[in-house]
């Protein structure tokens, strides 16, 4: 068997992450494995904010760096409720960057053994084929990736 102790779940808020918590998290159990729990401001995002900043517009560009990192902490805990975290070892990450770039990075300084992604994220137009970001993981993860699409038939109960 394939030892599998760490899990790294990319979380981007959308319908195909929340898929792919409930697929790591059910392999986590399965193997004892530890969950990382990852989302990534993208890089673009803060640099709109800081252009907007050094533009004049009123406001602090470090303040509401802190308030979004802040925000997005409790929209990660919330989007992974307590009952499904109940059992198994779980830590939640915040990144800033380029995501695919970002997670790869992750990926090797933790030495994960599978990356669990959903298809598509937010950004999807609806298209049929795997997104961006999960695309460029399959291709440049230093490890197994499973990704979880939309399906008529889930393998977890």
């Amino acid at each position: 068997m394939i030892p599998v102790r760490k899990i790294l779940i990319l979380v981007d808020f959308s319908k195909d992450s929340e898929r792919a918590v409930h697929y790591g998290i059910q392999v986590a159990r399965d193997r004892g494995a530890r969950i990382y729990v990852l989302h990534m401001i993208n890089q673009k995002m803060i640099d709109a904010v800081q252009q907007l900043s050094s533009k004049g517009y009123k406001g602090d560009f470090l303040k509401a760096m802190r308030q979004l990192v802040s925000d997005r902490e409790n929209d990660l805990k919330q989007f992974v409720p307590e009952d499904l975290r109940e059992g198994v070892d779980l830590e939640f990450i915040i990144r800033r960057g380029e995501p695919f770039e970002e997670v790869i990075n992750v990926a090797k300084e933790l030495s994960i053994d599978l990356i669990v992604v959903g298809s598509q994220g937010h950004t999807a137009l609806g298209s049929t084929s795997i997104g961006g970001v999960a695309q460029n993981v399959v291709n440049h993860a230093p490890c197994p990736v499973l990704v979880v699409r939309p399906i008529e038939h889930d393998f977890i109960e």
